[in-house]
């Protein structure tokens, strides 16, 4: 399997990567992975596949691990982060570890997993993940030590710091996927995650958010992150509905570092 994108630093050492950070973005469609030095990227890939099925996507990663030298290197420290939608959030007061399993399997209605569970910077609430069995196997049997930390984390975290005290909806916007967030005064009001397949599917979905929260579309403060072009049917249906949008993240095409730049985002702060 070849990247689609890489990277390659002429100043990495390969031979010495014990000061370094190596920070994988596992997807249930793809895998990108960046070693850093300081605030530097030395080295990044990213993988692509169209299957959406985590015991796929867990024969994908294992030939990216095994076929790889990378990641048979000793590390400063490996840090993980699961991109996924199987999470829910809880209050603090309501959360019980030994209760995990029960939760998810009633929520989502899945099985073959484990947990993790991450308390949120920014709200008394921990947000709890499942994790494929065998991707956890994986992961245990590759690296002897790293950390486990949900996407979802990063994502609700930052939409709080930006929140206002009007009603504040943050979208992360991927290829056929959204995680959608409405906060208000700091606190979360909702978050959810929905598949969509076209333009106006996407805004029924979105709609659907802002009419069951009673959010006064006119004076909402609308934050778009990930891929979401402004000239795209998506990005001119929202023009259409709210009058205030602010795109978080603009990237020049001419970026080399484009396809890892929010990867780079949360591997510093995961390590600040």
């Amino acid at each position: 399997m070849n990247p689609i994108h890489k990277i390659s630093n002429s100043n990495y050492d390969s031979q010495n990567v014990k000061s370094k950070i190596l920070s994988i973005n596992l997807r249930v469609d793809g895998l990108s992975f960046v070693i850093m030095e300081s605030d530097s990227i030395m080295i990044a890939e990213c993988y692509e596949w169209q299957s959406k099925d985590w015991e796929y996507a867990t024969q994908q990663y294992k030939e990216v691990f095994f076929n790889n030298s990378i990641f048979k290197k000793e590390f400063k420290r490996v840090i993980i982060i699961l991109n996924t939608v199987e999470n829910t959030l809880i209050p603090i007061k309501f959360h019980d570890k030994s209760k995990e399993t029960i939760v998810l399997k009633t929520l989502l209605g899945i099985d073959n997993f484990g947990t993790f569970s991450f308390k949120l910077k920014n709200e008394d609430a921990i947000l709890l993940t499942a994790i494929n069995n065998s991707l956890n196997e994986l992961i245990h049997n590759v690296f002897p030590e790293f950390d486990l930390i949900s996407y979802s984390s990063f994502f609700i975290d930052e939409a709080i710091n930006y929140s206002e005290k009007k009603d504040t909806v943050m979208l992360n916007i991927a290829q056929q996927s959204f995680e959608i967030i409405n906060t208000k005064s700091k606190k979360i009001i909702a978050h959810n995650y929905f598949d969509f397949t076209t333009a106006d599917e996407f805004m029924f979905f979105v709609l659907s958010v802002i009419k069951q929260n009673n959010i006064d579309i006119e004076n909402i403060q609308l934050l778009l992150s990930g891929k979401i072009s402004m000239d795209s049917k998506i990005g001119k249906s929202l023009e259409k509905y709210f009058p205030t949008i602010k795109q978080l993240q603009k990237v020049s095409a001419n970026d080399k570092e484009a396809a890892f730049k929010e990867l780079k985002k949360y591997t510093l702060i995961a390590n600040s």
